[in-house]
């Protein structure tokens, strides 16, 4: 994946830095990737910039990721699934995001926005992560999905179930 890159406050280009951080949010240690770029040190009071010195510097683009790995790292430890074990469960299997956001009760795009974007609440993502491990709670949500037909319906139980047995 090409680096993006930033502006400075001397109109210079420079690359986006990344670096796994820990942090403690709600009293949960947690660990994530941070993004941030370098740029000159500025004094607050004074409005100084000091050119010998680098520091991290966020932009707001960088803000708002930043604070989405946050929260998502934050679900993930309080029980949800994460992006990666949903694409990696949905691979196996051979089930599409919409399929897997209708089986689930969600709209159809929930599952790709989650995958893309991150977990956004904790119920739907612990759902999530209890149907990934128990394929026994998908397929009895699969049976009760009335947006799928019956012979779609008997190709995914047929899939899930050849691993449990």
């Amino acid at each position: 994946m090409e680096k993006m890159r930033v502006l400075t406050r001397t109109n210079e280009l420079t690359y986006e830095l990344t670096e796994i951080v820990e942090r403690v949010y709600k009293g949960v240690h947690l660990s994530y990737e941070e993004f941030y770029y370098l740029d000159y040190e500025v004094d607050e009071d004074s409005g100084m910039v000091n050119k010998e010195k680098k520091v991290k510097h966020y932009t707001k683009n960088q803000m708002d990721r930043n604070i989405k790995a946050l929260k998502n790292s934050y679900h993930i430890a309080k029980g949800s699934a994460s992006p990666t074990e949903i694409i990696n469960y949905r691979k196996r299997f051979h089930i599409s995001a919409s399929t897997f956001s209708v089986i689930l009760g969600f709209s159809k795009n929930t599952i790709s926005n989650i995958e893309n974007e991150g977990i956004t609440s904790l119920s739907s993502g612990r759902l999530i992560k209890l149907c990934l491990d128990n394929r026994e709670t998908m397929i009895t949500y699969l049976k009760l999905c009335d947006t799928i037909d019956e012979e779609k319906k008997e190709e995914l139980s047929k899939r899930l179930l050849e691993e449990i047995y």
